[in-house]
């Protein structure tokens, strides 16, 4: 492991004393593709796999960092951790109930189509019951009780929802709601050649966890250009990985205003989490 890969694998300890599994998850998954036979790496994906209930999969890990290096796992952990999963109650993983999500909102929006919305809101309800965080479902939800006439109520429901979050299948019933213009960002802006090598420099080092060298890239280039949408994505991007996430929610933004397709969606719903979680 070179420097930045001992930097991530220190973050990884400092995430999990925090009890954030999840990051922790996020960041040892991203190491070990790096460095798939490191034992304290892999022992990281052991501890987190632990913490997040999955036994089965946290023994199957500690016993490759074993078979590695031996003295990397404690036998306390192991030991532990072997009865845990001996003994674990088997239970129907939440990720098959998900997978019903997109075609219960189908059957959704097939009755908003034909007028039926307190028949459309009761699927809308399950996928909510399903997964209660799900945007589409909370828009579609509050399109129908905006059409049944609940306007105050639609409206609360969809308050702390960024039109970016929505999957542009469902931003018609948003921007109906909001009254927003569909095509409210443009983006026409022409990169400079020295800001496209400066950022595929660093977009490069991000995907090596060099994540210094990739800021000063993108420094370089917003210093070149800030007009330029790709740097700011960068600065995001690096904010994030570097434990910075009110900065990291905050380049985001400034992406988004600057061209609305710029960011991935995932990556900034789970940069606004975590910022969530700061504040």
């Amino acid at each position: 492991m070179d420097l930045s890969d001992l930097v991530l694998l220190f973050k990884v300890q400092t995430l999990i004393e925090q009890k954030d599994f999840e990051g922790a998850n996020e960041v040892v998954d991203d190491l070990l593709k790096q460095n798939p036979d490191n034992a304290s790496i892999i022992f990281a994906k052991a501890l987190c796999l632990d913490a997040m209930g999955d036994f089965e999969a946290s023994l199957e890990m500690a016993e490759k960092a074993r078979s590695i290096d031996v003295d990397v796992v404690p036998d306390d952990f192991y030991n532990a951790i072997v009865f845990k999963a001996n003994n674990a109650v088997k239970q129907t993983p939440k990720k098959s109930e998900k997978s019903k999500i997109p075609s219960i909102l189908k059957s959704g929006e097939n009755l908003i189509e034909r007028g039926e919305f307190n028949k459309a809101k009761f699927f809308f309800d399950r996928a909510l019951g399903i997964q209660d965080d799900n945007m589409e479902a909370l828009v579609c939800q509050a399109y129908c009780f905006d059409s049944l006439g609940k306007k105050t109520h639609a409206h609360e429901l969809v308050d702390d929802i960024d039109r970016f979050e929505i999957d542009p299948k469902f931003l018609r019933y948003y921007d109906e709601l909001m009254g927003i213009d569909a095509d409210d960002a443009c983006y026409d802006h022409i990169s400079l050649k020295e800001v496209t090598d400066l950022c595929d420099d660093g977009f490069g080092y991000l995907k090596d966890y060099k994540i210094k060298d990739a800021k000063a890239c993108f420094n370089k280039a917003l210093k070149l250009d800030d007009k330029d949408v790709n740097p700011v994505v960068g600065n995001a991007y690096c904010l994030y990985h570097l434990g910075y996430y009110v900065l990291a929610f905050k380049e985001c933004k400034k992406a988004i205003n600057m061209d609305i397709e710029s960011i991935d969606r995932d990556f900034y719903r789970k940069v606004k989490s975590k910022a969530s979680e700061v504040k």
